[in-house]
């Protein structure tokens, strides 16, 4: 994700020659959003199995509609501007939009830490519910050799 990130950040600002104000901003940016998203991603792989595949598309989906980084937020329905402050995108446009054009001073700080805050939740989840996961495993492992007649 991060390899990418760079990657992604280094072809669209050289190879299709996007003007960034604030070189350092951006590819931090790039690197942020790439590893809130791969976490997310994660989480619902990891723990919902095809399901988590299916859901991380639908999320992908939404968030393009509810971002406000395709139409503004004025002109889609409603629906998507109430899901609008709930999208991990909302805060990439946002910062996206900060560090190109220059402007650090308006929303930087709120958009850099929803991110954070949405990065350490998924992680946290990820790990918690993994620990659950394998807690039973291993319980389950305990009952079998402790009564090999039900094996």
């Amino acid at each position: 994700g991060l390899a990418q990130a760079i990657l992604l950040a280094v072809i669209v600002k050289y190879a299709l020659g996007l003007q960034v104000n604030h070189m350092g901003a951006y590819f931090a940016s790039c690197v942020l959003v790439s590893v809130v998203f791969i976490s997310i991603i994660q989480f619902c792989i990891v723990h919902l199995g095809d399901i988590g595949k299916f859901v991380a598309m639908l999320l992908l989906i939404l968030q393009l509609t509810s971002c406000g980084g395709t139409f503004p937020m004025e002109t889609v329905p409603k629906m998507f501007n109430v899901l609008y402050p709930y999208m991990p995108m909302t805060y990439s446009v946002g910062l996206f939009k900060e560090t190109i054009s220059g402007n650090l001073g308006g929303d930087l700080a709120k958009n850099v830490t929803v991110l954070i805050i949405m990065l350490v939740a998924s992680m946290v989840l990820t790990i918690t519910f993994s620990i659950v996961k394998r807690g039973k495993t291993l319980l389950k492992e305990k009952r079998e050799e402790a009564n090999p007649a039900n094996i």
